[in-house]
């Protein structure tokens, strides 16, 4: 309350990410800077190139790992100092004052989110926010990581989909209820608990019950308990993940498809769906959700030929190869507009009525979480349609599509409802400042 009556106490984000500062022909390189962002701004401001700064640079060659606290020892001691304050002068008022500042969250992709947050995103404990209490688990023949059917715990408990046995996985019905989101003062006290090994290079439980990794710097922050959202799911980075693997999977590109053969296969292990299930012969029968060769071509002479007007979207002409049948070279930005704007049509009339239905659904959910304007009556109408929309994709997609990113739907609405419009959360601002 102290800290908040003061209005030119100033809320800072940290963002970092990896890149390669001598291009990628070079010799491989990874360097980590990490930028500060005042929050003190307004909107036509905040986030802006010119107003965010450098604040350490972590040297490479390779990426910091449970190192990082060392490195961000420098910041947290700063920002010690800046809880308790600075002298500063107004010159509006013409008067010192003692300057105030606070983290407020971080933004990263997933993989720094891990590094920084001191959970490991890798295993089946990957989600940094339900953590063990989940019901991930590894696919037999893919080996991957696999969030489906573990999305029926957040229906109402008298939903329909929560007793259908074969829909999702055969002879199943789940009456599991949501999990509790853990606040700063019981992630505290979990880590307070947590014992090295024998060898003392992790801890004990780690990969069963936990995947800490490291504990993170910033726990030392004397109000870093009192914190609600602590990191931000990166949407840039998420949106892209689920974007491209929808159209990977609905065209067929062999390569990137989440409809393969070892996919068909854990389909066969899992789910009750024998039209779907490789044939003697070891062919793949055609999904629902899957266009046809002739009709593929048509979709990306459709795309050869868009236009947008001038500064809303780069040219989709440049990544369509129409010899090879591939989409390359799409950016972050481009897959965010095939999501939000061009998803619900690019395939309607060639799938069937509710797959295309749910793809629509999942374009709105995104064109509305992404906007700039948005109420807290939506954002919790979101909150209850996204388990809803999870399960009618489980209904229609394989096993092998719903991987950790996929998963992160059923969080987001929650942390646009803490945390306020994507915008100001998200890695767009920061990819730019790294170029």
């Amino acid at each position: 309350a102290e800290f908040a009556s003061e209005a030119r106490n100033v809320r800072i984000g940290l963002a970092t990410d990896g890149f390669t500062p001598f291009g990628t022909n070079a010799a491989s390189y990874s360097c980590w800077p990490v930028f500060a962002i005042p929050y003190n701004l307004p909107p036509s401001l905040c986030m802006k190139y010119e107003f965010m700064f450098l604040w350490l640079i972590i040297p490479g060659p390779e990426h910091p790992g449970t190192r990082l606290n060392v490195m961000l020892k420098p910041l947290i001691e700063e920002l010690k100092r800046l809880w308790t304050g600075v002298e500063a002068y107004d010159c509006y008022k013409k008067q010192k004052f003692n300057l105030r500042a606070a983290f407020l969250w971080s933004i990263h992709d997933f993989m720094a989110y891990g590094i920084f947050a001191g959970w490991s995103v890798h295993g089946v404990l990957t989600c940094p926010i339900c953590r063990s209490d989940t019901d991930c688990f590894r696919l037999t023949h893919g080996g991957k990581v696999c969030y489906f059917d573990c999305h029926r715990r957040w229906l109402p408990k008298n939903h329909i989909f929560r007793q259908q046995k074969n829909a999702f996985k055969k002879d199943t019905i789940v009456t599991k209820v949501a999990l509790k989101r853990l606040s700063g003062l019981e992630i505290a006290a979990m880590l307070d608990k947590l014992v090295l090994n024998k060898d003392g290079d992790q801890f004990e439980g780690y990969g069963e019950v936990h995947n800490w990794t490291h504990l993170c710097g910033l726990w030392e922050l004397p109000y870093v308990k009192a914190l609600i959202l602590m990191h931000n799911i990166d949407v840039m980075h998420q949106e892209r993940n689920v974007s491209k693997s929808i159209i990977s999977t609905c065209m067929d590109m062999s390569d990137k498809t989440k409809d393969n053969i070892k996919a068909r296969r854990d389909l066969a292990v899992l789910c009750n769906r024998p039209t779907l299930e490789l044939t003697e012969s070891g062919d793949k029968p055609r999904a629902s959700f899957c266009l046809k060769p002739k009709e593929k071509k048509e979709v990306m002479r459709w795309l050869k030929k868009l236009k947008f007007p001038d500064g809303y979207a780069a040219s989709m002409r440049r990544a369509v190869n129409l010899k090879t049948g591939k989409l390359n070279g799409l950016k972050s930005h481009d897959y965010h507009i095939i999501m939000e704007r061009l998803l619900p049509v690019m395939f309607r009339g060639y799938l069937n009525d509710e797959v295309s239905k749910v793809l629509a659904e999942l374009s709105y959910f995104y064109r509305q979480l992404c906007a700039k304007e948005i109420t807290v009556e939506m954002l919790e109408k979101l909150d209850k349609d996204i388990p809803v929309l999870l399960c009618k994709m489980e209904k229609n997609f394989p096993p092998g599509f719903f991987n950790p990113m996929q998963h992160l739907l059923v969080h987001l609405p929650y942390e646009a409802k803490v945390g306020g419009p994507v915008q100001y959360r998200w890695m767009y601002h920061i990819e730019r400042a790294l170029k």
